[in-house]
């Protein structure tokens, strides 16, 4: 038989209540949940807490090892969530937009895109964070137009027709 859960919840009921109804996100909300349910002793095993939540039972060990070496800040503390430092600039931000929104442009394609980016600014930059950049914020689908479109020439067209 699996051993009880042995720890000493500081918070009343009432303010971890409070507190999970102010919480907006998910992970936050189960947690705070996790400490309720020892709190109000409705389950005494982690196992328990967690098929209630649907969480596994490592994760709610993680979060109870957290609350008990940290506190209800340590708990509430998400690090989650990997490396999310911005890959471009906002001078290449500007000069990408420059030269995306521009109607007379001849790049046609991300990778044109990239090693102009590249020439003038004299930075590397991958070309999934430029392609997803450029479709993320300005809606950009660059394809090359057809020849037959492409400047195309009213009087050499207006020759080939037949009256």
């Amino acid at each position: 038989m699996p051993k009880k859960i042995a720890i000493h919840i500081i918070e009343s009921v009432d303010f971890l209540e409070k507190l999970h109804a102010k919480t907006q996100e998910p992970l936050k909300k189960d947690r705070l949940k996790a400490l309720l349910y020892l709190k109000t002793e409705r389950y005494h095993f982690q196992s328990a807490i967690a098929e209630k939540l649907g969480r596994t039972e490592k994760t709610v060990r993680a979060w109870l090892q957290d609350y008990s070496q940290n506190g209800l800040p340590g708990l509430l503390q998400v690090k989650s969530g990997g490396d999310n430092t911005r890959t471009i600039c906002a001078r290449m931000s500007a000069l990408i937009e420059k030269k995306v929104t521009d109607p007379k442009t001849t790049i046609t394609s991300y990778v044109e895109l990239k090693l102009v980016l590249e020439d003038e600014l004299k930075q590397d930059i991958r070309y999934g964070a430029l392609y997803s950049h450029c479709r993320r914020k300005f809606k950009s689908k660059l394809k090359v137009a057809r020849k037959s479109h492409h400047k195309k020439d009213e009087n050499a067209e207006a020759f080939f027709k037949k009256p």
